[in-house]
């Protein structure tokens, strides 16, 4: 490919057309591993360009060649008729013929002349048709290059944009895989603050029961404490006592004493 900077160069402006240095060095410098959708869309116009130099450069060469090919077949019908005039001319000296002979010696002379003229012409045919071939190789080569590198690039933009895509699909499902877990975790913690509520009301409960345990002990400990009463000093204490009730054998000792009277 270094190749075609000095042969655009120096294969002239006038059959250079649209395609240039610049835009060669630019081809062969440019990255498609790391190409975006807009550097693709300018590499495809250059692409355009290229191609339509290339259909130029063929259609030129095919043009060089047949006058390249024209031009030599001319020259090799005059160089055969030397052939045949100089054949002639050895046979008609072998022959005694001295004037046949120089008749068509002079023939000779003309056309070996007009062969010597024709020469450079058959080489800048020629030249010029292995220029032209040479630059239409070169532009298809380079347009081949430009097309596999937009290919290139293109399936490698496709590719980033699926790992893109796979990697924002990942996100979501890691972020539904986040909330569904945070969903979780709340049920969790739901659970568990039931159960410290549960902890806190049996806790409540019991320290409930130990306090009327406390208050009924309390009572118990400041309420005073019944005597066991003594039979004996009771009945004395009710016997002496004025407001005593006579007994059934009081009443007997009362009569008795009415009667006395």
């Amino acid at each position: 490919m270094a190749s075609i900077f000095g042969f655009l160069k120096s294969f002239g402006k006038e059959k250079l057309g649209q395609v240039g240095e610049n835009i060669t060095q630019k081809i062969v410098s440019w990255d498609p591993e790391t190409a975006t959708q807009a550097e693709i869309e300018q590499m495809i116009e250059q692409l355009d360009k290229i191609t339509r130099e290339a259909a130029k450069a063929k259609t030129l060469y095919d043009k060089e060649k047949a006058e390249a090919d024209a031009v030599q077949k001319n020259y090799d019908r005059y160089l055969a008729a030397a052939e045949m005039l100089n054949k002639q001319m050895d046979e008609a000296q072998a022959g005694g013929d001295q004037a046949k002979a120089l008749e068509l010696g002079t023939s000779l002379e003309k056309l070996l002349a007009e062969l010597e003229k024709l020469r450079p012409e058959v080489e800048r045919e020629a030249r010029e048709a292995e220029e032209a071939k040479t630059y239409f190789d070169e532009i298809k080569d380079l347009a081949e290059v430009t097309a596999g590198k937009v290919k290139t690039a293109k399936a490698q933009l496709e590719q980033a944009q699926r790992d893109m895509r796979r990697a924002e699909l990942e996100k979501q499902r890691a972020q539904e895989r986040g909330e569904r877990a945070e969903q979780v975790a709340g049920l969790r913690n739901e659970s568990s603050s039931l159960g410290v509520a549960l902890a806190a009301m049996n806790k409540q409960a019991e320290e409930a029961r130990a306090s009327a345990t406390a208050s009924d002990m309390k009572a118990r400990l400041l309420t005073p404490v019944a005597e066991k009463k003594d039979e004996n000093i009771e009945a004395a204490l009710k016997a002496v006592s004025p407001e005593a009730t006579p007994s059934p054998s009081s009443i007997a000792d009362r009569l008795a004493a009415l009667k006395k009277k």
